[in-house]
């Protein structure tokens, strides 16, 4: 009897186990943990190693987004955007830029999409982006632009493992606004608003729900290409 038992109980548990209407175990928040990735820390690296010494015109930090440009924006600019950036892979990216004399006379900082995907809170991320600042005039910007983040269509708002949603993603770029106006520098609106409608980006500009096609690198590319050659309208 006391075998069958044993037996009816591991049966039992063995089938708990595997039901597929057993809850999941909820998920780690996610962190950006880029620095301590090889591939990340050789990306940057090579930054340092290519920019020592130069100064640029103008200097794109960012995520996927941005570095979805490439180095189009012209001889005298260079973007350092990286996929999977946030607030605080930015500042290690910033430090080692500094460390290695890397100059740049204009710096747009487009950070905060994927903060709005990870667990950071509205007080580290202020405290993030003020250092981001800090560390752009470190580099010797005289002009620095923020960029709100970026909206990704309803349908990828949807999917934690995508992006953040809507509604954080206004949060974020609230608070970038407000971390604008403390610092002094000025910051995009209605110049990338033509990518987005109803606070979502538009279907037709993306590929995948989160990232530019080719159409909306063009109007991004434009608004990028205005603020270096000082045609764009900014507000502080």
């Amino acid at each position: 009897m006391k075998r069958y038992f044993k037996l009816s109980v591991l049966l039992g548990f063995a089938l708990l186990v595997s039901s597929p209407y057993v809850l999941p175990a909820v998920s780690s928040p996610k962190v950006d943990k880029l620095s301590s990735v090889n591939w990340w820390r050789s990306k940057v690296k090579s930054q340092v190693t290519a920019s020592t010494g130069r100064r640029y015109m103008g200097c794109v930090f960012g995520d996927s987004i941005s570095s979805g440009l490439g180095n189009t924006l012209g001889d005298l600019n260079y973007n350092f955007a990286m996929g999977g950036m946030s607030s605080v892979s930015l500042l290690e990216q910033l430090r080692q830029l500094k460390a290695g004399n890397v100059q740049c006379q204009k710096a747009v900082i487009a950070i905060g999409t994927n903060d709005a995907m990870f667990s950071i809170s509205n007080t580290d991320f202020k405290n993030n982006l003020r250092q981001i600042v800090t560390l752009s005039r470190g580099l010797g910007a005289s002009e620095i632009t923020l960029i709100p983040a970026f909206y990704s269509t309803l349908e990828a708002s949807q999917n934690p493992d995508v992006a953040g949603t809507l509604d954080r993603v206004d949060e974020i770029s609230t608070l970038i606004r407000q971390v604008a106006a403390e610092q002094d520098v000025d910051i995009v609106t209605d110049e990338i608003q033509p990518l987005f409608r109803n606070h979502s980006l538009k279907e037709e500009l993306t590929f995948d729900g989160v990232h530019l096609n080719n159409s909306g690198k063009g109007i991004y590319r434009q608004v990028l290409l205005n603020i270096f050659n000082n045609a764009a309208v900014s507000s502080r």
